[in-house]
């Protein structure tokens, strides 16, 4: 029961790394004639700036940049696991015992001879019973965050962005 949920936290974790790795290949390279390019953005715009004379000039700006340096990264992390387990147990047991004792008579009588009759009985009866109640409860509380990004990755970023 306690194993259960931390093998699914460990699992949910391998399942984030590997969204991460699947977003960063859908989103940020696309496929060319079996090559992998990264998908670049291209912004242009256009800045009144000084020149070296001080006359005002008009230039136009070009800047490229990778789409993943765009985005947010999903990266989930579980931070922690906290699994409550609660388990009741009642036991109860009951025993009975009963006697019955039972005494008939009969008497004939008539012209004849009489007749006399008795029978008696007795009976003992007991009855022995166990029950027991079990009541389990499991509490798992789980807390994922978004992680930061992996040195590997920022450094890989930022040589992109450059």
């Amino acid at each position: 029961m306690i194993g259960g949920p931390l093998q699914a936290a460990v699992d949910a974790q391998v399942a984030s790394s590997m969204a991460t790795v699947n977003f960063i290949n859908a989103v940020g390279f696309v496929e060319e004639d079996g090559k992998k390019t990264l998908v670049m953005v291209d912004f242009t715009h256009e800045r009144n700036d000084v020149s070296d004379t001080g006359s005002a000039i008009n230039k136009k700006v070009y800047v490229k940049v990778p789409l993943l340096a765009m985005l947010p990264i999903p990266s989930l992390r579980i931070e922690h696991v906290i699994i409550d387990f609660n388990a009741k147990l009642n036991s109860v047991e009951s025993s009975t015992v009963s006697d019955a004792l039972g005494v008939s008579a009969e008497v004939k009588g008539g012209w004849g001879p009489v007749s006399f009759k008795v029978s008696a009985s007795y009976q003992r009866k007991s009855v022995t019973g166990i029950e027991v109640k079990k009541e389990f409860a499991l509490n798992v509380n789980v807390k994922a965050v978004q992680d930061e990004m992996p040195g590997g990755l920022e450094k890989i970023l930022g040589m992109l962005a450059a």
